[in-house]
């Protein structure tokens, strides 16, 4: 069995959880990946495609089409950069913010079974994980 490793136990629990949060968004009309570009919106508004991509570990083609989708959806607009260049920058539309603090309810269902089963140790296993992911990337070759 697979389950005295860690890189095993966590993906198990990543798709786990993806597969949870997107049945919570699926009534509101999201999937995980675009809860999250909600929430760095609300945070950031304006922030490129390419650093949506990566905070949310998807390929940039990938942002594209969801960054694309939610417009359309109107959760969020689209307006160039003031700086000029193809650019550009979204943020969330009034339906968008609306939709965010509908999702954030969902996800904090979720996210409370986790906290639960953390209890105390909470911080540390937050705490831990981050480091151990800090490691591994600073790990990488080339």
């Amino acid at each position: 069995m697979l389950s005295h490793l860690f890189g095993y136990t966590l993906n198990r629990l990543q798709k786990t959880l993806r597969a949870r949060m997107d049945e919570n968004l699926a009534s509101l009309g999201l999937s995980a990946p675009q809860y999250a570009v909600l929430c760095l919106l609300a945070a950031d508004p304006g922030i490129a495609n390419a650093e949506l991509a990566r905070r949310t570990f998807v390929t940039p083609p990938t942002m594209i089409r969801i960054v694309m989708a939610m417009e359309q959806a109107g959760l969020l607009a689209r307006t160039p950069d003031p700086e000029g260049g193809r650019k550009l920058g979204a943020r969330l539309t009034a339906e968008g913010e609306r939709r965010l603090g509908l999702a954030s309810k969902a996800v904090a269902a979720t996210e409370g079974v986790l906290a639960e089963t953390a209890g105390e140790d909470g911080a540390t296993i937050l705490r831990w994980l981050g480091e151990a992911a800090d490691r591994l990337d600073g790990m990488r070759s080339g």
